[in-house]
C-alpha cells in the first residue's frame, strides 16, 4: 500500500503537487477517500492538519463529512475541523478555489504548525493544456506550498496535458487509464501505458505509481475498505431530529 504520508503529508524538500489519474469506475474516488480517512485519523499528521477535499463532481466523499458548498462556509469549518468537504457549484467553483487557497496561506503564515492537503477532483476543470491557462493560486499552491506544509493533490480521469504540472509534481498515481492517453504518457515519459493497464486489468481496483523524481514503477493492491465507513466529521442534528427524538 503507498503509505498515506507520502501520498498527503508535506515535504519541503520535494514538489507540492501529486497528480492522481483513473477513468470513472476504476476505484480511483474510494481510493482517496478512505486513504483521507485513514489519514485524518493518523498521528502521523499533526493535530492543526487540515483535509480539503474541492469536488465539483460533489460524489464520493460524502462518507468522509457533511458537504459544503461555498469557500465561506469551508474556511468556516477549517477551524475546527479535520476534513472539510466542499462541493461548489460550477459558475462559482473558481472564485471559490481562490479563497480557499489564499486562507491556506494566509493560516500559514502566522501558525508554524499548520498544514493541509488540498484535493482537486477533476482538476481539468480549472487547468488547461498550457501553463498560462493554470490559475494563479493553483501556480501559487504547486510552488510555494510546500514551504507552507501545504500539499496538493491533482484528480481527474483523464491524465493533464499540461507539461508545467510535471515539473511541479512528485509522482503520479494511475488507476486504468483512457486508451487515448497511452501514447501522450509514452512520449513524454516513456511510460507503455498499455502495459501498465494489462497489469492493472488483471487485479479490479488495483493502481500504480510513477516517482517523478527516481522514474520507477510500482504496482498497488487494492485499498482495504472498512466494514463501516465511519464520518470524520458527524453531520450535526437539527432541531426537529432532536424535537422527535424528545417524544420518543
Amino acid at each position: 500500500m503507498l503509505d498515506i504520508e507520502s501520498l498527503f503529508g508535506s515535504d519541503r524538500t520535494k514538489p507540492a503537487c501529486r497528480q492522481i489519474y483513473g477513468i470513472s469506475g476504476t476505484g480511483k474516488t474510494v481510493f482517496l477517500c478512505e486513504s483521507v480517512r485513514k489519514a485524518a485519523r493518523s498521528k502521523s499528521f499533526g493535530g492543526k492538519h487540515r483535509f480539503i477535499i474541492f469536488d465539483v463532481k460533489a460524489d464520493g466523499y460524502q462518507t468522509l463529512a457533511p458537504p459544503v458548498f461555498d469557500s465561506e462556509t469551508a474556511i468556516e469549518k477549517m477551524q475546527n475541523d479535520r476534513v472539510v468537504v466542499v462541493h461548489p457549484d460550477i459558475i462559482n467553483a473558481p472564485t471559490f478555489l481562490d479563497e480557499i487557497i489564499s486562507h491556506l496561506f494566509e493560516v500559514a503564515g502566522y501558525d508554524s504548525e499548520f498544514s493541509a492537503t488540498l484535493i482537486i477532483e477533476e482538476c481539468s476543470t480549472f487547468i488547461g493544456s498550457s501553463s498560462g491557462s493554470i490559475p494563479p493560486s493553483i501556480k501559487r499552491m504547486a510552488t510555494q506550498g510546500r514551504s507552507k506544509g501545504l500539499t496538493m493533490l491533482l484528480v481527474n480521469q483523464r491524465a493533464l496535458t499540461n507539461k508545467w504540472t510535471d515539473s511541479q509534481s512528485q509522482g503520479i498515481t494511475m488507476f486504468r487509464l483512457a486508451k487515448p492517453d497511452s501514447k501522450m504518457l509514452y512520449d513524454r515519459w516513456g511510460l507503455n501505458a498499455d502495459e501498465i493497464d494489462a497489469k492493472l486489468s488483471q487485479n479490479k481496483f488495483s493502481f500504480a505509481h510513477y516517482d517523478l523524481e527516481d522514474l520507477s514503477v510500482s504496482y498497488y493492491d487494492p485499498i482495504q475498505i472498512p466494514d463501516l465507513r465511519v464520518p470524520i466529521v458527524m453531520p450535526k442534528k437539527s432541531r426537529f431530529t432532536r424535537f422527535f427524538k424528545f417524544l420518543d
